[in-house]
């Protein structure tokens, strides 16, 4: 069994490193649409294919906000969560938008770990420097996400982040 403050030790030793590469997620115009739908956010850059053709970009895109409600589905196979009870997303810090997110174009995250503590109440506190990338290289967004994790009675240590050179889980689409 391990302790909060064990698996706390555990991430802050890997503070720094760089944990891999995500799989690759198309984002596709059905994605897109749901998304306006859900935010009312029905600009033609991201909901009209053949406006958006004529658009800056040349083609529709996603979201920012949706690129960012990503994070997490994209992450989570780097690294091993098995000895959490649950997560909470705490908060995102120096997001940046810095290239249009292409719809059908795939996009994968790369994930940093940048700290860990115990935090009160049992939470760990898990913070990661996280670079989403499309499949043409350019980076679509960066952000700092905190996340706050309860600890499994029954934990043991986490098993991995993918360090550089291991090859993540395959994670199915919801």
């Amino acid at each position: 069994m391990a302790t909060l403050q064990e698996i706390a030790d555990w991430y802050q030793e890997r503070a720094d490193r760089h944990c891999g590469h995500s799989e690759w997620f198309e984002i596709t115009q059905r994605d897109v649409n749901t998304f306006a739908d859900v935010t009312r956010d029905w600009q033609e850059i991201h909901v009209d294919p053949d406006r958006a053709a004529t658009g800056p970009f040349g083609a529709p895109v996603a979201h920012g906000f949706l690129v960012l409600s990503l994070i997490t589905f994209l992450t989570d196979s780097l690294l091993d969560l098995d000895w959490s009870e649950s997560g909470l997303n705490q908060r995102l810090d120096r997001v940046r938008f810095r290239a249009p997110a292409v719809v059908g174009r795939g996009l994968r995250a790369g994930v940093t770990i940048v700290s860990s503590r115990s935090r009160p109440r049992g939470y760990l506190e898990l913070v990661l420097s996280i670079s989403i990338e499309a499949e043409d290289g350019s980076v679509v967004c960066t952000a700092e996400q905190t996340r706050l994790y309860q600890v499994r009675t029954d934990a043991s240590l986490p098993r991995f982040p993918v360090l550089e050179t291991e090859t993540p889980r395959a994670k199915t689409r919801p």
